[in-house]
């Protein structure tokens, strides 16, 4: 069921693009104009402020949802602050050469993740194993599309695919050891790492401050494509090789029980992210000058 629905929403960013990547009627689209003394001037794309090259710098909010949260989907158990951490990345901006709806955008993220389930254990009687904890650093480099659907509107939707590192600095986790009576409750805790592909859906909202400068708003939900060992971003699933005692903690592609020892599907490893963003931008200027002085002159004809 998460593959299908991974591969439906790559699809659906796919046809959200195809109105930039095809192009829209000739008549409709080009404008030439008269202006001689120019050398830039001649046949001139009609573009969204938005769409043009620019770079951009941004922090963001990011809660984490995964096993570590142990609640099988995000917020299943209320907002929990211990999820809360925080990031900044620096994005270029790249208009595409055909049409004037999307922009290409490469980032680089840095940032810090986190998560804690133990508020939620504070108040049962029992002792729990599944107690979790984990803290990292993360490093991400991503690709995706901007898609502007509305002509010198802010609002877009982006799509995009991501690989995270995630060098987790401190995880403790609590699991039942067998002994030669039985089992008692037992912790570990240590470092270790992950790397984890992700898609990346968001929307958001420009606004214009300047020829040059604008302010965004954006939303954001970040999902991995794979929970296994050493391919997550909290250490859990964990291979025997990554802790001192040498268990097996975690099914890979397993499911979540919960208290009642009831399995439930969970979410793969993520976050969602609120973030501001700065944006510099320069190619589109000049474009957005010439169509206010010649905005009276009608679109030639061919």
């Amino acid at each position: 069921m998460r593959n299908r629905r991974y591969f439906i929403l790559i699809i659906l960013a796919g046809l959200l693009c195809s109105t930039s990547l095809f192009g829209v009627p000739r008549g409709k689209q080009k404008v030439v104009w008269k202006e001689k003394t120019n050398s830039r001037t001649g046949l001139y794309t009609t573009q969204n402020y938005f769409v043009s090259h620019g770079v951009s710098l941004n922090a963001s909010a990011m809660y984490f949802f995964g096993d570590v949260d142990n609640e099988g989907i995000a917020f299943n158990g209320g907002f929990n602050t211990n999820n809360l951490s925080f990031g900044g990345g620096l994005t270029f901006g790249y208009s595409m050469p055909v049409g004037n709806h999307c922009n290409l955008r490469f980032t680089a993220l840095a940032g810090t993740l986190r998560g804690n389930n133990e508020l939620k254990f504070q108040s049962l009687p029992e002792p729990r194993d599944d107690y979790r904890k984990f803290q990292s650093v993360i490093i991400q480099p991503s690709f995706g599309v901007e898609y502007y659907p509305f002509s010198n509107a802010g609002f877009y939707l982006y799509g995009g695919v991501a690989l995270t590192a995630s060098i987790i600095t401190n995880y403790e986790f609590y699991y039942y050891k067998r002994t030669g009576s039985g089992k008692e409750r037992s912790k570990i805790e240590g470092k270790t790492f992950g790397f984890l592909p992700m898609v990346q859906l968001g929307l958001g909202y420009s606004w214009k401050l300047s020829e040059s400068w604008s302010l965004n708003l954006e939303l954001m939900v970040q999902e991995g494509l794979i929970d296994t060992h050493y391919m997550n971003l909290d250490a859990w699933p964990m291979a025997p090789s990554q802790n001192s005692d040498g268990v097996e903690l975690g099914a890979s592609f397993g499911t979540w029980t919960d208290r009642y020892g009831k399995e439930h599907i969970h979410w793969n490893d993520g976050w969602f992210q609120v973030g501001i963003t700065v944006t510099y931008r320069w190619h589109n200027c000049e474009h957005c000058r010439i169509l206010n002085n010649y905005s009276n002159i009608r679109p030639s004809r061919r």
